[in-house]
Order: structure tokens, then C-alpha cells, then sequence
């Protein structure tokens, strides 16, 4: 019994902390659980900082970037950065974009 109160009380939670709309679940909703963080727990990166290439000795030549270039300007968002953030929102050539994968 104790379990099952605990479970209800944390799906309870989930439901109200992410906003997660249960109502046309085919999986009971007892049996559904919180399997990371919560909404807004990771965050965005809201106004990214740029380093020159030869100025990045955090980055190995091995490592993944996303590019992306729009109009005249190019940037490149490491995949290690975006494994803490998983988003990243930014302007390029004046246009907004959220870069994440």
C-alpha cells in the first residue's frame, strides 16, 4: 500500500510540475513514472558566448559541432556544450533560431 501511495503521489507531482496531459493514456496511469528531470530542468542557453577556433582548447578536432550558417555569418555549436544545454537560442544574420539535436 505505502508503495502505491508513494507512486500515485509522484505521478501526482510529475502531472503538475510538467503539465504532461494523461487523459487518452492506453498505459495505466499508475504504472507511468518521471524518468528524468523536469520541465525547465535542463537549461537553454540563452545568449551563447563565441571564441575564435584557435581560442576553443576545450574542443578536440574529433569533436562534433552542429553548423549552421545563414546569410554571411556561420557559427558552430559543439555537441559537448549542447549535451549539458540541449538548446541553444541564438540569432544568426538577424534571424532567431534554437539550435538543438
Amino acid at each position: 500500500m505505502y508503495k502505491h501511495v508513494i507512486g500515485v503521489l509522484l505521478f501526482l507531482a510529475f502531472i503538475i510540475l510538467t503539465g504532461f496531459n494523461t487523459v487518452n493514456a492506453i498505459v495505466p496511469r499508475d504504472v507511468i513514472l518521471s524518468g528524468g528531470p523536469p520541465k525547465d530542468g535542463i537549461p537553454a542557453i540563452l545568449a551563447p558566448k563565441f571564441v575564435d577556433s584557435n581560442q576553443a582548447a576545450y574542443l578536440e578536432e574529433s569533436d562534433d559541432i552542429i553548423g549552421v550558417r545563414l546569410g554571411n555569418e556561420a557559427k558552430a555549436y559543439p555537441i559537448k556544450v549542447l549535451n549539458w544545454h540541449e538548446v541553444v537560442n541564438d540569432t544568426i544574420d538577424g534571424v532567431p533560431v534554437a539550435v538543438t539535436f
